[in-house]
């Protein structure tokens, strides 16, 4: 569900690339109770590329994170989420460095809150659970239904709807959801929130 962009201009090892992507998915998964499957992570070569701050052309490594807002996070937990990356960043990276220590620092994170809707593994991103009642005007409605937005946190009815999707694919053997499956079934706030089916 969410996108980390890790732009660097000095070079990582694959390695280092992979304990990262490791701790990057760690960290959110832990913080927002998200499948692992659902965190992307892209490196992106940035040395041959021009970054300029206060106008001035400067080599630098940052991280993008594209997320979904809203629901119970609050700014305080995507601070938190960008001290935890650095944090990474500086344990994988900065202790590593052969050189010096300022080339490798870690000079951006940015946490985005854009995510508004998407598709992963053939599945769309939750968005939204029909209810009964009476229509707000900002409400969307179909057949007498009311629509509300899934708020970003509150993944566990998604998890729960399509777990019996998920289990079905592990069976046919798709290496990716038989992760998943092992995954929801081995975290405690995965199965716990989600109340499985499977």
């Amino acid at each position: 569900m969410p996108l980390y962009e890790v732009e660097h201009c000095i070079a990582l090892s694959q390695a280092q690339r992979t304990e990262l992507a490791q701790a990057i998915t760690h960290i959110h998964t832990r913080k927002f109770t998200t499948p692992s499957l659902f965190v992307n992570v892209r490196f992106l070569d940035a040395s041959n590329s021009c970054s300029y701050v206060g106008g001035k052309e400067r080599a630098i490594n940052r991280i993008i994170a594209y997320v979904r807002p809203g629901g119970n996070r609050t700014t305080a937990d995507f601070e938190e989420l960008a001290q935890r990356v650095t944090d990474a960043w500086n344990q994988i990276v900065v202790q590593g460095a052969e050189s010096g220590a300022k080339e490798a620092e870690l000079n951006r994170v940015f946490i985005m809150g854009t995510i508004t809707a998407g598709m992963e593994n053939g599945f769309l991103l939750p968005r939204v659970s029909a209810v009964n009642g009476s229509p707000r005007e900002d409400d969307f409605v179909i057949n007498g239904l009311r629509l509300l937005w899934l708020q970003a946190g509150e993944d566990a009815i998604w998890l729960r709807d399509n777990a019996p999707k998920f289990a079905e694919l592990a069976k046919q053997g798709e290496s990716d959801f038989v992760e998943l499956v092992a995954e929801m079934e081995s975290r405690d706030d995965l199965s716990t929130k989600a109340k499985l089916r499977m």
